[in-house]
């Protein structure tokens, strides 16, 4: 990540609501962090919430980190970094990351159906693919129509408009994980959690 310019992303994803960085994290860094995700306490998420249907084991953790201290690392340097780079962009100024999910998609998997990220996740949301490989498609509507879609590979960032963003009261695009391809996918979702009931998923 140093030596990242996230100027023209951060400006893509508050005039579109969704930018690609393939290549963000360097190896020797995201290695140790993938190794840290994979000993987490990993559980399987519920398959179907709502119309969204998801094959995914993942965890989730808040502010300080405690016990990964490579993820507090990179959420102090990602918190840093759009800071610097989005002060152009309503809301990023005092964006910070609270709250890190870690989430494995296993071979074979559906991934995620097209879905909207929680409202409580504000103006951004930031997912680094630690392992693996997957498409991202960022989607006109929960039908799946698409617009773009992202080779995420590792080290690759995917970043997603929240609300709040640039003056939006909603900037959520819809979006979904494909099947990973050969092998297992791990990634990790960097937000700014406000308080309230989280969503079960």
């Amino acid at each position: 990540m140093p030596g990242l310019d996230l100027r023209p992303v951060l400006a893509q994803v508050g005039e579109d609501g969704a930018a690609f960085v393939a290549d963000a994290l360097r190896v020797p860094f995201r290695v140790l962090l993938d190794a840290e995700a994979a000993g987490g306490p990993l559980r399987h998420y519920r398959e179907q919430f709502g119309q969204v249907r998801q094959e995914i084991d993942g965890f989730d953790l808040v502010h300080p980190f405690a016990g990964f201290p490579r993820v507090a690392e990179l959420c102090r340097a990602l918190t840093k970094l759009v800071q610097a780079h989005g002060d152009a962009v309503r809301g990023l100024r005092s964006w910070r990351v609270n709250e890190a999910g870690l989430v494995s998609y296993h071979p074979g998997s559906i991934g995620i159906t097209p879905h909207l990220d929680g409202r409580r996740y504000r103006r951004l949301v930031v997912v680094v693919t630690l392992s693996g490989e997957a498409d991202v498609s960022i989607c006109r509507d929960r039908a799946g129509s698409r617009i773009a879609v992202f080779e995420s590979g590792p080290g690759s960032m995917t970043l997603l408009g929240g609300p709040g963003l640039a003056g939006r009261r909603d900037g959520r695009p819809f979006h979904a994980v494909g099947s990973p391809r050969a092998g297992e996918r791990r990634a990790i979702g960097l937000r700014m959690a406000t308080p309230g009931k989280k969503a079960v998923p």
